[in-house]
C-alpha cells in the first residue's frame, strides 16, 4: 500500500472504504461531465465495482491514489492510466473541495512520485476544451499542449474537443524548484 503525506492531504492506495463517498462524487454531473469514461447517471454500485477491479494492481503506470483530507474523508482521486508505454495523469475532486488548492497539491505530489519512482520520459494528460480549471492545473506544472483530438464523453454522451498535453521531467522541475 502506498501512502504519501502532503501538507494537508494523504494520497493513498484506494480501498473499498472509499466507495460510498466516491459514488456520491461521481454521481454529480459537474464532476462526470469532465471525465471521459464516467457515465451519467453513475450506476448504483459503480464505485464498489471499480475499486474491486483495480485492487491489487501493481503497474506503476496504472497507479491510482485516493485523496484524503485531514478529517480522514475521501475527497477525490488522482493517478495514472497506462496509455501505451506512457503514464497518463487523470484526476477529479469533490465539488465541496473545489477552490482550496487540493488538486494542485495532489497533482504536484503524484507527478513528483511518478518521475522519481517510474522515471518515464514524459507523462500524458489532457482536458476537454471547456475545463479551464483543469487545464490551469496542468499548465501550472509545465504541461504543454501537443495537439487537439476528439474524445467521447460518456456522461455527456457526445464527442468533445480535447486538448492533449504532455509533461517532461525537465519542464516539471523547472516550474516546481
Amino acid at each position: 500500500m502506498i501512502a504519501i503525506e502532503t501538507e494537508r492531504l494523504t494520497l493513498r492506495t484506494p480501498n473499498l472504504g472509499d466507495a460510498k463517498r466516491m459514488q456520491r462524487i461521481l454521481e454529480d454531473f459537474e464532476v462526470s461531465k469532465n471525465l471521459s469514461r464516467v457515465p451519467h447517471p453513475y450506476p448504483d454500485g459503480g464505485a464498489q465495482e471499480y475499486l474491486t477491479r483495480i485492487s491489487g494492481a501493481t503497474d506503476l503506470y496504472d497507479a491510482k491514489f485516493s485523496i484524503i483530507d485531514r478529517d480522514g474523508q475521501f475527497c477525490g482521486m488522482t493517478g495514472y492510466g497506462r496509455n501505451g508505454d506512457v503514464p497518463q495523469l487523470g484526476y477529479y475532486l469533490d465539488p465541496l473541495h473545489w477552490g482550496k488548492g487540493y488538486m494542485s497539491e495532489a497533482c504536484k505530489t503524484v507527478l513528483n512520485w511518478m518521475f522519481d519512482v517510474a522515471q518515464p520520459a514524459y507523462i500524458k494528460s489532457g482536458v476537454f476544451v471547456t475545463n479551464s480549471a483543469s487545464l490551469a492545473i496542468q499548465k501550472k506544472f509545465g504541461f504543454e499542449e501537443v495537439g487537439r483530438s476528439t474524445l467521447h464523453c460518456l456522461a455527456q454522451n457526445t464527442d468533445l474537443q480535447h486538448i492533449d498535453t504532455q509533461l517532461t521531467k525537465d519542464a516539471f522541475v523547472a516550474v516546481t524548484q
